[in-house]
């Protein structure tokens, strides 16, 4: 009994913000415990807290939402709901690829898998730890190369600063990536809206500067933001999302069905389909997906 008291009140002592990689100074949480065995062979392990604040903790309780758990031919994602766990396996063979969103302290990550797509928040202060999640997802999907010589490669510079250190920051780590379109800022016109003049305003959506990457094995996309981007409400986030080429399984360009003065660039990833969003004038964008197709 005391050391069921003991592991509870270290586990509310290290409660706060922060996912945890999985390890004899920060154990699983009891409710996911009976998922594991002793000898369980997972490469890497995190546990996801709860979004409450501490003050609303308690030893005993179940603090975390999520453990994620990555093997050598899978990953395994366990979510918390109502003192249950749900269960959702990915084979890596059915992987598709992984987007994250990060907004000053708010995180999201999503994988796209053959049989559809999975997400899950986390706090910013853990990025590092969700970044090294993908390197070691990406290590072992064995993704296979592409011949990507007769893709176009794009002069443009990014306008914001935010992808420009970032567009950077990934050429220090990967100096054989590709600029393969610039996509730029453009307001966001719904199709048969009725807002009066002081709701587009208030209101005025954009289409976020965006910059499409390429290697011969992934095709990457840095968003400034999320699409829409919402006018007044400053935007200090990014979206990054990793694409093994060969893992997509269809490329269409096409005017926009919800949004006029744009067309879009759609992905099929499994039964999911992502979709990139420029002016019907931009030719960079809509060369670079053609080509790619």
């Amino acid at each position: 009994m005391a050391a069921n008291v003991n592991l509870d009140l270290a586990e509310y002592n290290a409660f706060g913000p922060w996912a945890y990689e999985i390890s004899d100074k920060y154990p699983l949480p009891p409710l996911f415990a009976p998922y594991f065995t002793a000898d369980d062979k997972a490469v890497l392990k995190i546990k996801i807290p709860r979004e409450i604040e501490r003050r609303n903790a308690e030893p005993g309780m179940d603090l975390y939402d999520y453990v994620v758990a990555l093997y050598e031919d899978r990953l395994l994602v366990l979510k918390r709901e109502d003192g249950t766990v749900l269960e959702k396996q990915i084979p890596l063979k059915e992987f598709k690829g992984v987007r994250i969103y990060q907004n000053l302290l708010k995180g999201g990550y999503t994988v796209f898998s053959a049989r559809g797509s999975i997400s899950f928040p986390f706090n910013s202060v853990s990025l590092d730890l969700f970044q090294k999640l993908t390197n070691l997802v990406l290590e072992r999907v064995k993704s296979q190369g592409r011949d990507v010589s007769s893709l176009p490669v794009s002069e443009t510079a990014p306008e914001s600063m935010l992808l420009t250190n970032m567009l950077h920051d990934i050429q220090m780590k990967m100096p054989d990536i590709r600029v393969g379109a610039v996509q730029k800022s453009a307001d966001v016109h719904r199709k048969g809206a009725t807002q009066n003049m002081i709701e587009r305003m208030l209101w005025k959506e954009m289409n976020p500067e965006a910059l499409h990457l390429y290697t011969d094995h992934y095709l990457i996309v840095l968003e400034n933001g999320i699409f829409p981007n919402h006018v007044g409400m400053q935007e200090f986030g990014y979206t990054q999302t990793i694409i093994p080429l060969d893992r997509i399984d269809g490329i269409e360009v096409a005017h926009s069905e919800e949004y006029s003065l744009l067309d879009e660039s759609r992905l099929t990833l499994g039964l999911d389909r992502i979709a990139y969003h420029f002016e019907i004038d931009d030719e960079e964008v809509a060369e670079f997906y053609n080509a790619l197709k």
